[in-house]
Formats: C-alpha cells, sequence, structure tokens
C-alpha cells in the first residue's frame, strides 16, 4: 500500500498561493509512488471569518510582500483592488474548502490543477470566492458539470465531509499552512511545514528513509 501524503492548505492562504507552483510539481513528480490528498485546514471558517477592512488589507498587503520576495508568486492588481482595497468582502475558507473536497471525490486526477485555478481565481482575479460560479466555471474546465458540481456544493453530506477535513487536520497537529504529512500505517509524520522551495521539497521526498 502505498505511503498516503497530505498537504493540507486553505484556499486563502496566500503562502499556500505562493507555494502552488512547489506542491503541483511533487505530486506530479511522485504521484505513482505516493497517493496524495489535498486536506483543506478551514483557516477562516466559523468565527474566524473576516469582512474586509482597511485595516486588515493593509495588514494582508505587507504579509504578502513577504511572499512574492520568497516564492517569486505576484499577487495580481485584480486581488489588491477588489479583495484588499474592498470593505465589502467577506474572507469565508469554507466554500473553497468544499470545492476541493467535491474535486476529490468526483475527478481526483484534477484536484491539485483545480486548486491552482481557484487559488489564480482569488490571489490573481481577486474573483468573490462566495460566489458560485467561480467554482461552477472552473469545474467546467475539466469537463465536470456545473449541474453535477452545484448539487454536490449545497449536499449536507459534503457540509459534513468539509468540516471531517477540519477535524483530520487538527487531529494530525497541524498548525500553520500549508503542511505537508505522510502517513503509513499508523505513523504520522509532519515533513514540511510552511514554504519549501522544490529542490528543499524534493530531498525531503527522495530521501531513502522518507516514509520508514
Amino acid at each position: 500500500m502505498k505511503t498516503k501524503i497530505y498537504y493540507v492548505m486553505d484556499t486563502m492562504c496566500g503562502w499556500c498561493y505562493g507555494n502552488s507552483e512547489v506542491i503541483t510539481k511533487i505530486q506530479e513528480k511522485y504521484k505513482d509512488i505516493y497517493d496524495f490528498t489535498i486536506l483543506p485546514g478551514g483557516m477562516w471558517t466559523g468565527d474566524n471569518v473576516k469582512k474586509m477592512s482597511s485595516g486588515l488589507g493593509d495588514f494582508i498587503k505587507g504579509h504578502n510582500l513577504e511572499v512574492e520576495k520568497l516564492t517569486g508568486k505576484v499577487f495580481g492588481e485584480g486581488y489588491n483592488k477588489n479583495i484588499l482595497e474592498g470593505n465589502s468582502i467577506v474572507l469565508d475558507s469554507f466554500p473553497g474548502a468544499k470545492a476541493v473536497v467535491i474535486i476529490q471525490k468526483i475527478k481526483k486526477e484534477v484536484v491539485f490543477s483545480f486548486l491552482k485555478k481557484i487559488q489564480d481565481a482569488f490571489f490573481v482575479y481577486g474573483k468573490d470566492m462566495n460566489n458560485l460560479e467561480v467554482y461552477t466555471e472552473i469545474a467546467e474546465s475539466f469537463d465536470i458539470s456545473s449541474k453535477e458540481f452545484e448539487k454536490e456544493f449545497h449536499s449536507e453530506g459534503l457540509r459534513q465531509d468539509t468540516f471531517k477535513c477540519f477535524d483530520m487536520a487538527n487531529s494530525m497537529g497541524v498548525t500553520s499552512f500549508p503542511t505537508v504529512i505522510a502517513v503509513k500505517g499508523n505513523k504520522v509524520a509532519i515533513k514540511s511545514q510552511g514554504y519549501s522551495s522544490f529542490d528543499d521539497l524534493d530531498k525531503i521526498f527522495s530521501s531513502s528513509n522518507f516514509d520508514k
């Protein structure tokens, strides 16, 4: 049985956006060796849902400068204008988390590419990620029916499955995003926390004792 790799992230996490190219390349390189699963962590959910304000926007802008400097990923003009400079945007991780869980359920082989498109919609183009149409359009680009996606999105079963993902991330000791976790049998090992370059993460995955 393949060692399971859980990539714990949040669709509204700037560092996860910065890490998107790295983890996609890692998954592509090692997908035949390890069983990769994306695990939404629920950064801004429940009482932690935020409404954008000038103070919060300025704080995030400063944070994003660090992300750009270290990762080379650039936050788009649409994101800066529509999200960080807007006063009506609600930052809620739950819709994005549900979308990831849906794709993992019905077409797992495209989930890392789907995640990148969600991140681009938010961090590059500044789309309102509370708008279901944003997700259905992305789903359709992967030949997934918008009706099928919407039906799953509104189901109680999906709601519960998404909460289970949050609980699982907490139970494995995740304290920051992104985090890479290897699970083999009953052994759970955190392999990486925060941003890692491709070379650094590749060294971890290619290590002879990675899953021992």
